[in-house]
């Protein structure tokens, strides 16, 4: 049973960035009718103002892309992927449009509370500080939402479950490239979460 409370209970954000969620992002065409039809904005937006509202603290985990990042030699499809529609692009004290942060989430994000881990590199935590920032908060179990539903998403559930952290998945608060992506996504977290919640869901739960 996941049972959330504000003192034990991080939201966890993965990836709420113009490029994919934003219209004029670079990867906006490819995500914007799975955006329409589950709400993922206005769910995101929900969640992250009544989690914020009832004390619980947020944590951003973002994918930025450094031009030394377009050298690497050992990429898989998804990096390919990213590299290909220039998404997430940030050189040194300059972001650029795409890789900031949604406007309606901006004021969340921004909030002295919130932490932003920083950059990983491929899908999961594994090359960012998102476990050690959640250890150093003391937290113990994690509502997880944000884009891609398949890989950003669903790789950080993979990656905090074996880290032992209880987790729950917001699904119509995820969105990715294809309806087929979303479901084999959806088929994971319930396979692998210990609770996964539409948004409404989950704000009854906090």
């Amino acid at each position: 049973m996941f049972k959330p409370h504000p003192a034990n209970t991080a939201i966890v954000i993965t990836d709420p960035q113009n490029d994919f969620l934003s219209p004029g992002g670079k990867g906006y065409h490819l995500t914007k009718s799975l955006i329409e039809q589950y709400n993922t904005l206005g769910n995101l937006e929900i969640l992250m103002h009544t989690a914020m509202s009832k004390g619980y603290q947020l944590f951003i985990s973002p994918h930025y892309i450094y031009p030394h990042d377009y050298s690497w030699q050992f990429t898989g499809a998804e990096q390919e992927m990213l590299l290909k529609l220039g998404v997430f692009q940030k050189q040194q004290d300059y972001t650029s449009v795409g890789a900031d942060w949604v406007p309606s989430l901006k004021p969340y994000i921004l909030s002295s509370r919130t932490v932003i881990a920083t950059a990983h590199k491929i899908a999961s935590p594994q090359s960012n500080d998102l476990v050690y920032q959640l250890r150093q908060h003391r937290k113990e179990k994690i509502i997880l939402a944000g884009a891609l539903s398949n890989i950003c998403v669903e790789s950080h559930m993979r990656d905090l479950i074996e880290n032992g952290f209880q987790t729950a998945v917001v699904y119509d608060a995820t969105t990715t490239i294809s309806e087929q992506a979303f479901q084999a996504a959806l088929t994971n977290f319930q396979a692998f979460s210990s609770a996964t919640w539409s948004t409404q869901q989950t704000i009854s739960q906090l």
